[in-house]
């Protein structure tokens, strides 16, 4: 049995003015309780951003400033922090606002790509007219799960990355420069670069190209504002992981991370590592492959996130918001499967597991991560282990898709 591909998002009969009105209205709830709970006196990683484009601002060195306070560096590429300096010339109070605003609307634009059209014949019948209500409720519910709160929380980039690539690729392969958006989000933070193999094994060529393009026009511009930072960054920063910080701690939820807390820096990680990402790799590929080519678009693109999530030497936890694209996508493969039922109760143990935030019950930080017990290390690397059983769900109900085309 198949299922009918995810439609263009284009199709969904949703007033975009009662849309954003609703969103705007949920954003502006969520800065309300972020300030009351005290949460805008950090978002360091805002503050690093700004960071980025006071330096250009300032005509200083992008890669030896420090945060001060914290001695945090500015990590990415100097385009990102050209992309910056219009947070950086605002007011702090502004800058978190637009910023929350615009990570909360992220929020809801994923998961209204995500949800396919026959989502909605799942609810009650009154609710079916009321699509503004429910998906302004997930974004609000969205907030209790861990990747998307710590996204929230330290003012990070992540949501923003993935509604760009994703709206980008669900596309009609005809659109005008589709893939382009996914060079620029590799020219902002390098991590979602195997979406170039993607786009390379799916013969999708003209996305290719875009995306190629797109990352040469954010590295071009980088040169021609800060030519020697951009030599830097392009031949010294890119190769110095340990910048980002320590490998080992708790928060890294990769391949690299998982090693890391086992050897913490014994020869072998590294190789292994290599070895392992290598393999997960080449499976993800073919099983996001495999999907694209049924038509399940969403699916697809959630796949290939695995790579770039367990592959990346640093993949903090709030680079796991693919979760929710990821979460449809194995209901829905559940369902096909399995039946109703079972969907529920996936759907309710995938993003409630998330919620209770596990990777945080176990001692971390100043190298604690060194000494876990097997029992705390099934806790401490939950965002892995639920990945891993996502990916073996969707490649064992990938049987039923229809065989790829050569």
């Amino acid at each position: 049995m198949t299922v009918a591909p995810h439609p263009s998002p284009t199709s969904r009969t949703v007033d975009p003015r009662w849309l954003v009105a609703a969103i705007l209205g949920c954003a502006a709830l969520v800065t309300l309780g972020a300030w009351a709970y005290g949460l805008f006196d950090g978002m360091i990683d805002l503050r690093v951003y700004r960071m980025g484009g006071s330096v250009l601002l300032d005509r200083a060195s992008l890669y030896d400033a420090q945060l001060p306070g914290s001695g945090l560096p500015f990590t990415y590429p100097p385009f990102a922090a050209i992309a910056m300096v219009p947070l950086a010339a605002v007011p702090w109070g502004v800058a978190l606002v637009v910023w929350t605003t615009i990570s909360v609307l992220c929020i809801a634009a994923i998961w209204r790509t995500s949800l396919p059209a026959t989502a909605w014949t799942l609810l009650p019948e009154t609710w079916r007219n009321r699509r503004i209500a429910v998906l302004a409720a997930l974004t609000a519910a969205s907030l209790l799960l861990e990747p998307v709160w710590q996204t929230i929380q330290f003012g990070q980039i992540n949501l923003l990355l993935t509604a760009m690539i994703l709206l980008d690729l669900v596309r009609p392969s005809g659109a005008k420069w589709r893939g382009f958006w996914v060079g620029v989000a590799i020219g902002i933070k390098l991590t979602p670069l195997p979406f170039l193999a993607f786009l390379l094994i799916t013969k999708q060529w003209r996305a290719f190209r875009n995306a190629v393009l797109g990352l040469l026009a954010t590295m071009a511009i980088g040169f021609a504002v800060v030519p020697n930072q951009s030599w830097e960054y392009w031949t010294v920063v890119i190769r110095n992981a340990n910048r980002v910080g320590g490998l080992a701690y708790t928060a890294n939820q990769s391949f690299m991370g998982f090693l890391s807390r086992l050897g913490d820096e014994a020869s072998w990680v590294e190789p292994v590592w290599f070895v392992l990402s290598a393999i997960f790799g080449l499976l993800v590929l073919w099983l996001a492959r495999r999907y694209w080519l049924a038509g399940e678009r969403v699916t697809a693109i959630s796949v290939m996130a695995l790579a770039v999530l367990y592959a990346s030497p640093v993949s903090w936890s709030h680079h796991w918001v693919w979760i929710i694209p990821l979460g449809v996508s194995l209901i829905r493969a559940v369902h096909r499967q399995w039946g109703g039922r079972a969907a529920v109760i996936t759907g309710a143990l995938w993003y409630g597991l998330f919620v209770l935030r596990s990777i945080w019950w176990v001692p971390y930080r100043d190298d604690r991560e060194l000494s876990w017990t097997f029992w705390q290390s099934i806790p401490g690397n939950s965002h892995l282990i639920l990945g891993l059983l996502a990916f073996l769900i969707l490649a064992y109900t990938s049987r039923t898709l229809p065989k790829p085309q050569a």
